[in-house]
């Protein structure tokens, strides 16, 4: 790994002036996480491109979009906007100050079991698994589902994310693409739980939903998580072989919250509803 940092830098020494040479030498900084040395990289790119690149291209500058994560990941917003702007997008470049965009949803996918560019340092709190998220930024989310503990990610943490899709999922009628995480960039801190419930119809657990979006909480259907291998993960859930079917008796729920709201709740959506059981209600980090 000493060497192909070696032989990046010796690239640009040779080629200063070099596009394709900043370029690449960029995207090695981001395989490896080094995100000073990224933007620099990127940001001289950006400089150095050409009409001859943007042709090979599509008209588009990459390294306008790797400028962008890697500002991002450091908080440079007004380099981020820069970026974006220089990308093409719309509605970044006007602003100052951090960015906050609702950019829709998106599935991310935590702590990616296999790496998009050569020499990549993967980012790994814990098992691999695929989340919805509040796309804020072109390059960061804010996690929306509740993530199974084994993960090592909380409901409101704050992700950066690549921009190169890595399989789909399904949003009502559409797909979407999954990016997968570069860093976790905020540990929200919020407790995750977990609890056992019987009786529940859909209707019910989306009024509990939905109670506890008010106080931006969060519960999740733990028994209907799809485990699916990685092939099919990085791929179409539609166009997929058998796995290990998830579970069909009582529903286990994931929720994320202080142990008062939750109680407080939880007992609120329960009146009126005799035939709802809810157990073993219990933190599990």
């Amino acid at each position: 790994m000493d060497s192909a940092a070696r032989f990046a830098s010796e690239l640009l020494e040779l080629t200063p002036m070099s596009f394709h040479s900043w370029f690449h030498a960029g995207l090695f900084s981001k395989a490896r996480g080094n995100w000073p040395e990224s933007l620099e990289r990127n940001d001289r790119a950006l400089e150095l491109f050409t009409p001859q690149d943007a042709e090979a291209f599509d008209g588009a500058n990459p390294a306008a979009w790797n400028l962008g994560i890697a500002s991002t990941a450091l908080g440079d917003w007004a380099v981020a906007r820069r970026a974006w702007a220089a990308y093409g997008l719309e509605g970044f470049g006007d602003d100052a100050g951090p960015i906050d965009v609702d950019c829709g949803m998106a599935p991310i996918r935590l702590n990616p079991d296999r790496p998009s560019l050569p020499h990549q340092v993967l980012f790994a709190a814990g098992t691999t698994e695929v989340v919805w998220c509040w796309r804020r930024s072109p390059a960061h989310a804010v996690i929306a589902s509740v993530p199974l503990p084994e993960s090592g990610h909380r409901f409101r943490d704050v992700l950066l994310h690549d921009g190169e899709p890595q399989g789909v999922r399904r949003l009502d009628d559409r797909d979407v693409s999954v990016f997968n995480e570069l860093v976790r960039l905020e540990d929200s801190g919020i407790p995750t739980w977990q609890a056992q419930i019987t009786g529940a119809s859909p209707a019910d657990m989306q009024a509990l939903s939905d109670l506890l979006g008010q106080r931006e909480l969060a519960v999740d259907d733990w028994s209907g998580i799809r485990l699916m291998c990685a092939d099919c993960s990085h791929g179409s859930p539609r166009n997929v072989h058998d796995h290990i079917p998830s579970a069909s008796e009582a529903m286990r729920l994931g929720l994320a919250g202080e142990e008062s709201d939750l109680d407080e709740l939880i007992e609120r959506w329960l009146g009126g509803r005799p035939g709802i059981d809810i157990h073993n209600l219990e933190q599990l980090w």
